[in-house]
């Protein structure tokens, strides 16, 4: 599992541009990872985990020559990965939870 894009260094520009309130913002901010964006790349993931596994298992059971330890790694990684995407919703929807019960 790639766990780069948690490296806090991805998350800030490596250059040092600081965005001047008169500047374009925009242009400040293109080496910046939204959070949308790096759920979005987890999703993704995800996703291309849970489809390979499938595609393994499809060739197994067909009498493909898979390797069983590919065909177990292959779920493992997709069941792995598929566990921190639970994770991270629950921890999100707890911050809501606390947030929308502030009071202001």
């Amino acid at each position: 599992m790639d766990f780069s894009v948690l490296n806090a260094g991805a998350l800030y520009p490596t250059n040092n541009i600081s965005p001047s309130r008169s500047g374009n913002e925009v242009e400040a901010n293109k080496g910046i990872k939204s959070f949308s964006d790096l759920l979005q790349d987890k999703l993704t993931e995800v996703n291309t985990l849970q489809k390979q596994a499938d595609k393994l298992t499809e060739d197994f059971l067909v009498g493909e020559p898979v390797e069983i330890h590919q065909l177990m790694l292959a779920m493992e990684k997709a069941d792995l990965a598929l566990r921190e995407m639970v994770e991270i919703r629950n921890k999100l929807i707890e911050a809501y939870k606390e947030i929308s019960h502030m009071q202001v």
